[in-house]
C-alpha cells in the first residue's frame, strides 16, 4: 500500500532526529589485542626469541640460534618446535666445532700457528667446554712455538710438573729482592691454566686467573672473552642458589666491560626483581616483629631495585604512618 506523502515526510524527519536522541554503540576497538599483548611480556619475549633464532640459523650462527631456542623452551617447556630445533642445532654446533678442529689440525701440519689457533678458538666459541679444541690449542703452541699464554694445562689443583719446574728454576735465578717482588705481585698464570679453571667450572678462580693473564698481555682478546664469560656463568650460578645480591654485582661488572653481552640485561632485571622480593619479605618479617625502622629500610631497598613493586610501597607507607603515630604518642 502506498504511503501518503505526508507520512513519508514524517518518517524521514523521524530518522533524521534519531541520532540526536539515541546512542549508537561504537565499533569494538582494534587496539584491544595490542593491549593484551603488552600484558604478556613472557609471550612477547618468546616471540622475539623465536624470530631471532630463525634469523640466526639462516645466517649460519648456530650457537646464537641455539641460545634463543633455549630461552623459548625455558618460557614454554612443552614447545615442540623449540625441542626439535635445539636437538638439530646441538648437532650442527658439534659438527661446526669438529670442522674447525679439523681445519686447525690441517693448519698445524702446514706449520701455520696463527691460522690453526684461529680455528681452534672458533671451535671454542661454538662450544666453550670442548676439551679437544682446548687440547689442540695447547698442542699447537707446543709444536709451533713456545708462549707463556698457551702453556700446557696443569693438573687439578694448580701448576705442576714442567710448569712448576720452570717456576722453581726462575726463582733460583732471581736475586732475593726480585723473588720477593714476584711473590708480592702474585703467582703468574698462563692462559691455559685460566682456561682449565674455567673448564672445571671454578669461575671465581678463572676470573682472577684471566685478570692476571690480561695484566701481562692486555691485548689478548681470547682471555678477555673468557673472563667475561666467567663473570656471566658465575652470576648464573649465584642466581641458582638465590644469591641475587652477588649475582647482580658480577653482572654489573660485566656490563662495564660489555654492555650488550648476550642476555645480560634480561638476567640483571631478573636478579633485581628477585632481590627486591627478598628485601620485601625481610621488611614483612621485621614489621611482624615490630621492628618498624628496619622494615622501612628493607622496603626502601626493595623499591629502589623494583619501583613497580607496589606491595612494598604500600607496606612501607603503612609502617611509616604507624611509626609516626607511635612517635606522637611518645
Amino acid at each position: 500500500m502506498a504511503v501518503p506523502r505526508c507520512g513519508r515526510l514524517f518518517v524521514a524527519a523521524l530518522m533524521v532526529s534519531l541520532p540526536a536522541c539515541a546512542t549508537v554503540p561504537s565499533p569494538p576497538s582494534k587496539e584491544a589485542p595490542r593491549v593484551e599483548r603488552s600484558k604478556d611480556p613472557l609471550g612477547e619475549a618468546m616471540r622475539k626469541s623465536q624470530e631471532d633464532a630463525r634469523r640466526f640459523e639462516r645466517d649460519g650462527r648456530f650457537r646464537e640460534s641455539l641460545d634463543r631456542w633455549t630461552i623459548v623452551l625455558t618460557i614454554e617447556p612443552q614447545q615442540v618446535e623449540a625441542k626439535q630445533k635445539i636437538q638439530e642445532l646441538e648437532g650442527k654446533v658439534r659438527e661446526e666445532a669438529r670442522r674447525h678442529i679439523a681445519a686447525g689440525k690441517e693448519q698445524v701440519q702446514r706449520h701455520k700457528k696463527e691460522a690453526a689457533q684461529r680455528e681452534f678458538l672458533a671451535a671454542l666459541r661454538l662450544d666453550p667446554l670442548n676439551r679437544e679444541a682446548l687440547e689442540q690449542l695447547y698442542q699447537s703452541e707446543e709444536q709451533l712455538g713456545e708462549q707463556a699464554a698457551f702453556a700446557k694445562p696443569p693438573r687439578r689443583g694448580g701448576a705442576t710438573g714442567k710448569i712448576q719446574a720452570e717456576v722453581d728454576a726462575k726463582a733460583k735465578a732471581m736475586p732475593d729482592e726480585e723473588v720477593q717482588e714476584e711473590e708480592e705481585s702474585g703467582e703468574e698464570v698462563s692462559f691455559a691454566e685460566a682456561a682449565e679453571l674455567f673448564r672445571q667450572g671454578d669461575y671465581l678462580a678463572a676470573i682472577d686467573a684471566f685478570t692476571r693473564v690480561l695484566a701481562k698481555q692486555p691485548g689478548m682478546r681470547e682471555a678477555a672473552e673468557y673472563q667475561k664469560l666467567a663473570f656471566y656463568n658465575q652470576g648464573l650460578a649465584y642466581m641458582k642458589t638465590e644469591n641475587y645480591a652477588d649475582a647482580l654485582k658480577l653482572f654489573e661488572q660485566l656490563r662495564k666491560m660489555q654492555p650488550d653481552f648476550k642476555r645480560l640485561g634480561q638476567n640483571m632485571q631478573t636478579a633485581r626483581e628477585k632481590l627486591a622480593d627478598q628485601h620485601n619479605l625481610a621488611g614483612i618479617r621485621n614489621f611482624r616483629e615490630q621492628k618498624l625502622q628496619e622494615a622501612i629500610r628493607e622496603w626502601d631497598q626493595a623499591i629502589a631495585l623494583n619501583p613497580k613493586l607496589e606491595s612494598a610501597r604500600r607496606s612501607q607507607e603503612r609502617a611509616k604512618k604507624l611509626l609516626k603515630s607511635l612517635d606522637e604518642i611518645k
